[in-house]
């Protein structure tokens, strides 16, 4: 599977979705973009953001929190009572990745934790003494889910345990149940796949996605997918999860978003590509804190397009919300002088 300039993919699994300009001084936008959001939106949005000159800022819908130069690939989660944002910051000169906490009311910085692993994604446990972690050891190819303990400063390995096969390609949390909802695949699998592709001269068929539920130590397999999906969050009530899923129609990517009914495995479309948006590939779909609709990134119909000094080009995404009973998709979050890397309903 061939890697794109927008995109870093490993195998089945899209880990990260950041766009890095290399704008010259002279090349620099003169006016930053206002951030626009939808007055009656019933949500305040957690955002990463990277501007045309590699300026990340933190977003609490339209409060900026933190700016901070972009080295790598953001990912964050914020403590809304203690008002503490956390946030991964990877060292140009030892390319170690920190985990730090800013206290937003003092502006007080520190940092909690510092690794030559790497961390794309982070979810605060409902009781914030915890970070949960998407966590890559060593440069391998294996990905997994750890818990980072706050106080004692300390990372465990969740899953997988033992398997030296499977690897986590994302994951979710339900702060009120403590659930954990993995989705997972086999390394062996998936390059099988890729090398009988190659040798076709055409596309690989999707490697087998597993989700499994865990809380603690114990797992429960609900379900094996046999297509590529990216991105599974839980719904308010953790009875259903949501998804983007992938196919391949005519070598042109085709996402929408489905949702999996936990007990019955039963799944159905919520929300199709339409002529007025295209849904991301890594479109990170969430439930709303009541449940009665849905975000997730795609690109709008007119959006702007985004270049940097060698030709490369990428159109400004939009957070966007679909109203489940209405059938409907509007605006929530847009900034047009850069791209949103990632976001999460701020609960």
């Amino acid at each position: 599977m061939k890697k794109s300039t927008w995109w870093i993919i490993t195998g089945a699994a899209v880990i990260a979705a950041v766009i890095f300009f290399m704008l010259k001084p002279a090349q620099e936008a003169k006016h930053g973009g206002e951030v626009k959001t939808n007055q009656d939106a019933k949500d305040e949005l957690l955002v990463s953001f990277t501007d045309q000159q590699l300026n990340n800022t933190y977003f609490l819908h339209d409060q900026a929190l933190h700016t901070k130069k972009l080295t790598a690939y953001p990912s964050l989660a914020y403590d809304s009572t203690k008002q503490l944002l956390y946030y991964t910051y990877t060292d140009e000169d030892t390319q170690k990745v920190s985990i730090r906490e800013l206290n937003v009311k003092t502006d007080q910085e520190k940092t909690l934790f510092t690794s030559e692993d790497s961390i794309d994604s982070m979810r605060l446990s409902g009781d914030g003494k915890q970070l949960y972690l998407r966590y890559n050891k060593d440069s391998g190819e294996q990905f997994y889910v750890a818990a980072f303990d706050l106080e004692k400063r300390k990372v465990k390995m969740l899953y997988p345990e033992k398997s030296d096969d499977d690897t986590v390609s994302s994951f979710a949390y339900d702060p009120t149940s403590n659930l954990l909802a993995i989705q997972h695949y086999s390394l062996k699998e998936d390059y099988q796949k890729t090398d009988e592709a190659n040798e076709k001269g055409m596309d690989p068929e999707p490697t087998t996605m597993k989700i499994t539920l865990q809380t603690g130590e114990k797992g429960k397999r609900i379900a094996s997918i046999l297509q590529t999906i990216n991105d599974i969050s839980f719904s308010p009530d953790h009875k259903k999860l949501i998804y983007t899923e992938i196919k391949v129609r005519k070598e042109k990517e085709v996402s929408s978003i489905k949702m999996l009914d936990i007990e019955t495995g039963k799944t159905n479309t919520l929300v199709k590509n339409s002529r007025d948006m295209h849904i991301l590939s890594a479109a990170q779909p969430q439930f709303s804190t009541d449940g009665t609709s849905v975000y997730f990134l795609g690109v709008a119909k007119n959006a702007k397009e985004l270049k940097d000094d060698t030709g490369r080009k990428a159109k400004v995404r939009t957070i966007f919300e679909y109203d489940i009973k209405q059938r409907k998709v509007e605006a929530a979050w847009e900034k047009d002088d850069g791209i949103v890397n990632n976001f999460t309903v701020n609960r």
